[in-house]
């Protein structure tokens, strides 16, 4: 006979496990992986305190807790990550979506207009250049732009990309496998990008699933973080049209230097954008 299991008991579980193995968000994660196995979220237990799942499901469950609890990210074990309101196919091959690359689509997204072409340089999981089109959980058609364009060097993050502009319709991007620019022709509205930004002799020392799952192309800046800024900014004027704008997520302590390399690139109205944490994290820039 295939007995159920109280929900809130092996969430409990779960939780305790969590703190044990240092997760950070103990609860939280608790529930996305309940939610994942059987559609149960916290909601759903405040109304029903007496859920339950089956023996089956409870094993399931309890075998993903002990993935996380190795520190393997969230969004690795469920396959996905939610970002700027829409849901993005994640895996070991590209960066996850963080909540503060979000500031770097609202800014963005404030000087798109219809005939806009958008170039997404690094673009991962291709989770920015999709919310800049497809308008995040507003989908709102002003926020459709033109064209869109999307590189990176990793073939095996592209395809991931490629899969998530699909998964939302994302019809007028393409995408190109290259080295920043490489292959990349004509003139932009808008550039705009979340490159390496960590030095290289801090990834190591970063939270597990970082440093350990999150693929270190992503994150590697060379020695002080800034290297693909330099490259970025010395050949970004090549592809804006005049007035164009770029937008680039930084790390919290880049601000000073990424906009003064803007500055002496002869890039104007040079603006340093901070997080919802209070933290520099966006430079823009007008050609």
């Amino acid at each position: 006979m295939n007995e159920s299991v109280k929900v809130k008991d092996i969430i409990k579980k779960a939780e305790e496990i969590f703190i044990r193995t240092g997760i950070e968000s103990p609860d939280i994660d608790a529930f996305e992986l309940m939610d994942y196995v059987a559609g149960i979220d916290k909601k759903t237990l405040l109304s029903d305190p007496d859920a339950t799942v089956t023996q089956e499901e409870a094993g399931r469950y309890h075998a993903l807790v002990m993935d996380r609890a190795r520190r393997i990210p969230l969004q690795h074990i469920t396959g996905r990550a939610f970002f700027y309101g829409l849901e993005f196919k994640v895996n070991g091959n590209v960066l996850v979506p963080r909540f503060d690359t979000e500031i770097l689509v609202e800014e963005a997204m404030k000087e798109l207009k219809a005939d806009s072409r958008v170039l997404d340089v690094c673009t991962g999981s291709g989770c920015i250049i999709t919310a800049l089109d497809v308008g995040g959980e507003k989908k709102a058609l002003d926020y459709n732009f033109k064209e869109g364009v999307a590189t990176d060097i990793s073939p095996e993050a592209l395809k991931v990309a490629k899969e998530n502009a699909r998964l939302h319709d994302a019809s007028n991007i393409s995408f190109i496998c290259g080295d920043l620019f490489e292959g990349v022709e004509g003139c932009f509205d808008i550039i705009v990008s979340n490159p390496p930004y960590i030095a290289a002799g801090q990834i190591d020392g970063l939270a597990p699933e970082v440093s350990r799952f999150d693929p270190r192309i992503a994150l590697d800046g060379g020695e002080d973080g800034l290297v693909f800024y330099r490259r970025i900014i010395a050949r970004a004027g090549c592809f804006l049209k005049k007035h164009g704008k770029i937008f680039l997520e930084i790390g919290y302590d880049q601000g000073r230097a990424v906009s003064g390399m803007l500055k002496d690139a002869g890039f104007e109205d040079v603006e340093i954008i901070k997080d919802y944490g209070g933290n520099d994290r966006v430079v823009k820039g007008c050609m």
